[in-house]
């Protein structure tokens, strides 16, 4: 889920997981391919949202780049978890 300030946005119901790689590894037991992918996809979202100049589309194709490494993340959990991914809205 798309949140400004977050590096790597995964959540459950109690809130936002733990960031960092070694974490994710071990709890979740990811592999480096799919935490560098979270990690790169929220270093983006970090520097869009922080840009003086943006635009709808923008916002829209790194929406789109999120498909990847949600369904990546998906078959590294396999059924132990359900991964969600919810797409950038923008504010009414």
């Amino acid at each position: 889920m798309w949140d400004y300030g977050v590096r790597v946005p995964l959540w459950d119901a109690a809130g936002l997981l733990p960031e960092e790689p070694e974490w994710l590894r071990l709890a979740l037991g990811l592999g480096d391919a799919p935490v560098n992918d979270l990690n790169d996809w929220g270093l983006d979202m970090n520097w869009l949202d922080g840009a003086q100049v943006r635009s709808k589309g923008q916002y829209d194709a790194l929406g789109l780049r999120a498909r990847e490494p949600a369904d990546r993340l998906q078959r590294e959990l396999g059924s132990r978890f359900t991964v969600q991914y919810r797409p950038w809205q923008r504010n009414r």
